[in-house]
């Protein structure tokens, strides 16, 4: 089993979080992604990491983790099941 990695946290305030919401909004619409994203997707922190959660009306559309050096997004084939809540 892998050992759990703490990062240094990334510091967001509400303006950049509502950004990288909004840019993974856009980035699952031109990856011609099932589903509309809900007003229920969020950022969430995890060991330090930030990720972007986009929610549908059922379940998880997409993950994306935010780089902590540019503020880039990486979609996530796999994302940790404590995501998912």
């Amino acid at each position: 089993m892998p050992k759990e990695q703490v990062h240094p946290p990334v510091k967001l305030d509400p303006q950049q979080r509502a950004d990288l919401v909004r840019r993974g909004m856009v980035a699952w619409i031109k990856s011609g992604g099932q589903g509309m994203p809900t007003s229920d997707s969020c950022v969430k922190m995890r060991l330090g990491r930030a990720y972007v959660v986009l929610h549908g009306t059922d379940d998880v559309l997409a993950v994306y983790r935010v780089r902590p050096d540019n503020m880039a997004l990486r979609v996530l084939k796999r994302w940790p099941e404590s995501l998912k809540n």
